[in-house]
């Protein structure tokens, strides 16, 4: 449980490659923002009732062998995923120096994220793929390096134009591991165009953040020109109209980062 007044981001992580990639980006943000990190290991409901099918078969890649799903061996997986994940997230929070916790968590990844992490500022979640390779490679670096600005998109709406939320956005702006791109979508009132222009009138005089518009919410083109921004990083309001239908999930299956949706 967390402390109350503590900020804390929560990694959604799957059986998938990218965690430790995708840790290590929580674990960034969290510094930035000076909140605790939490991972969230998924057990997939959906998945788990799929091994009740009598047709369904899994193949082995290593052996070629064909046999039927067995419940209690991939629960004995995932649970050994779970364990090297979390000390993947222990290792990341401790470099750091973050405080952090870890769960495992069964669901239906798709349909029940809403009841995930209620307590949580922002959920931060890998694409349907693997991420970039260009910005969160894990291996050594020398220090000689000078590594580039993380760059975040932010789709800009009803939800993310609460004052709060504005003010995070300027907070992670004024770091100089950040580079914020604003998405403004198309069909949006006076109202918040007013709300945006006037707090970055008064809260970035240096003009750090940039501002695009949207010219198409339709999931294909949508998505089309969010890959153009060379991205690195979604961040999404959970009120947002995207999250609401099917688009959102169209969107991510063609961007090549990943998800933060910001819950308060």
């Amino acid at each position: 449980m967390s402390i109350p007044g503590r900020r804390r981001i929560t990694v959604v992580l799957l059986d998938k490659p990218q965690s430790r990639e995708l840790l290590s980006l929580g674990a960034t943000i969290a510094s930035l923002l000076q909140a605790e990190i939490e991972g969230v290991f998924i057990e997939d409901d959906a998945l788990f009732r799929l091994t009740g099918l009598p047709f369904l078969r899994e193949l082995r890649w290593g052996s070629r062998h064909e046999a039927r799903l067995d419940p209690a061996r991939l629960t004995q997986e995932w649970r050994a995923i779970a364990k090297q994940t979390r000390e993947v997230l222990e290792e990341s929070a401790k470099r750091a120096g973050l405080s952090w916790s870890f769960r495992v968590w069964r669901g239906e990844y798709d349909s029940d994220l809403g009841q995930l992490a209620t307590d949580s500022e922002m959920l931060l979640m890998g694409r349907h793929g693997s991420l970039s390779p260009r910005r969160f490679s894990t291996r050594y670096r020398p220090a000689t390096a000078a590594p580039k600005p993380l760059r975040l998109g932010v789709i800009v709406d009803a939800g993310m134009a609460e004052p709060r939320l504005l003010e995070t956005i300027t907070e992670l702006a004024q770091k100089p591991e950040i580079e914020i791109v604003l998405f403004l979508p198309p069909d949006e009132g006076r109202p918040l165009i007013e709300t945006l222009d006037d707090h970055l009138r008064h809260h970035d005089p240096e003009q750090l953040i940039s501002l695009i518009r949207i010219t198409d919410k339709e999931p294909v083109k949508l998505a089309k020109q969010l890959k153009a921004s060379a991205c690195d990083l979604l961040m999404i309001s959970e009120r947002s109209s995207l999250l609401k239908g099917p688009t959102i999930k169209r969107i991510l299956e063609d961007l090549p980062y990943p998800t933060v949706v910001v819950r308060k």
